[in-house]
């Protein structure tokens, strides 16, 4: 193709399309060229590198190296979080783990594994071990399943919620069947296509798919089933999700019914915001979707290496009412009468929720009237304190879950549908 450049012995196997030889190979640009004498020492190169078998000392530095080179969206070194156990793995496993960590993304199986950590289910960095990487027997079968699901399957059994919890491993039967937490057809994952007219159906992403189960409650005997079907908006939601369930009932909680579309519809935005997408002010969302299709958000506004967890949820309640809950796991602020309102009580979290909450933060922490106009600003403006038309500070964090002004915060903490805690 062009000069039909001569060849020496050293050009050998020269690069040709349809049996004629290449005199460029076009760079980044139309207009920038390899001269034939760069494509030479190119294919030269090549063909060099592929024959050599690298010694497992090699593989095992490289290996090293790039875990600790790749960086997670935060800026956090991958090995902090996720590692291999280099050492020990077969030499035929260590050009696998190579790939999978310099050719895949990490932070969703990450995130929910430092979310995990925080609530003491695992110790980090997890290591991959052996066992782990022959989950997928090629890089082929790998590919075949969505990201999240296929590298969860490597790491999800070294988180342990404790006792008879069990851990959070999944379980794979092949023709579609894949279960969560213990190995019975209660406990199956669904990941087929969601129908067009769901809500989440807009938002789906191929490597984090949506995905629906009847995984609804946990207690100290273990995990709870229900008739109903829970659509997470996403895996990594899901994963969030149930390492949060066992936390739910020990959380202190006040809530309050609002109109969907008070103030400017902010919570109607953050109930239709895709989970994929980012809210300023938080660190992680949790989506989905329960009897009659009505939606659920919950919102982490701490940190993964935070002291204590405190979240906001978003819950439709239908009929064009939501349920607003802020829920947390600080500790009540010292010298502070129990019967003190919410914000009082827990200064961080109402620190950190109101500007996420915005117009409706006065709403729920100051027992402003939803029909009266705010200042804009979201802040406390100096109200009486008093917890007039506020929702109850429940759940005092004793064994019962219970206190005198009102139940659990694990009680219908869904507006009495079946979800992630009921």
């Amino acid at each position: 193709m062009g000069n039909n450049v001569p060849r020496t012995s050293s050009q050998q196997d020269w690069p040709a399309i349809r049996n004629q030889s290449l005199d460029v190979i076009h760079r980044e640009g139309r207009d920038e060229l390899h001269k034939i004498k760069a494509v030479g020492n190119l294919r030269i190169s090549a063909r060099f590198l592929s024959r050599v078998d690298f010694e497992p000392a090699v593989l095992r530095r490289r290996l090293r190296r790039a875990l600790h080179d790749t960086q997670l969206a935060d800026g956090t070194p991958l090995d902090a979080v996720v590692t291999f156990d280099v050492d020990n793995l077969e030499s035929k496993l260590l050009l696998q783990a190579w790939w999978l960590v310099e050719g895949q993304q990490w932070d969703e199986a990450a995130d929910a594994l430092r979310l995990a950590h925080q609530r003491t289910y695992c110790e980090l960095p997890v290591i991959v071990t052996q066992q782990d990487l022959e989950k997928h027997r090629s890089k082929q079968a790998y590919l075949a399943e969505p990201r999240v699901v296929a590298q969860w399957k490597m790491v999800g059994r070294h988180v342990n919620f404790g006792g008879e919890r069990g851990g959070f491993e999944l379980f794979d039967h092949g023709n579609g069947d894949l279960r969560a937490i213990k190995d019975e057809p209660e406990h199956r994952l669904d990941l087929t296509p969601l129908p067009p007219a769901h809500p989440y159906h807009p938002h789906t992403s191929p490597h984090d798919p949506p995905v629906r189960n009847h995984i609804v409650d946990c207690y100290d005997d273990g995990w709870y089933t229900g008739a109903s079907v829970i659509t997470e908006a996403s895996f990594s939601s899901f994963l969030r999700g149930t390492i949060l369930v066992p936390t739910y009932a020990g959380m202190h909680l006040t809530d309050k019914d609002i109109d969907r579309d008070a103030r400017g519809g902010v919570l109607a935005g953050l109930l239709d915001q895709s989970v994929h997408q980012p809210v300023e002010g938080t660190t992680a969302a949790i989506a989905f979707t329960t009897v009659n299709d009505l939606s659920h958000k919950e919102l982490l506004l701490t940190p993964f290496d935070h002291s204590f967890i405190a979240l906001i949820g978003v819950d439709d309640l239908g009929g064009g009412q939501v349920c607003v809950r802020v829920m947390t796991t600080e500790p009540p602020a010292a010298g502070v009468s129990a019967d003190a309102p919410f914000k009082q009580r827990f200064p961080r979290t109402t620190a950190m929720a109101r500007p996420v909450l915005g117009p409706i933060a006065p709403i729920v922490f100051d027992g402003e009237d939803p029909d009266e106009d705010d200042n804009g600003d979201g802040q406390d403006d100096g109200g009486d304190g008093s917890d007039e038309d506020m929702g109850d500070d429940v759940g005092d964090g004793e064994p019962n879950g219970s206190d005198e002004e009102g139940g659990a915060a694990g009680d219908d903490i869904v507006g009495g549908g079946e979800g992630h805690a009921q």
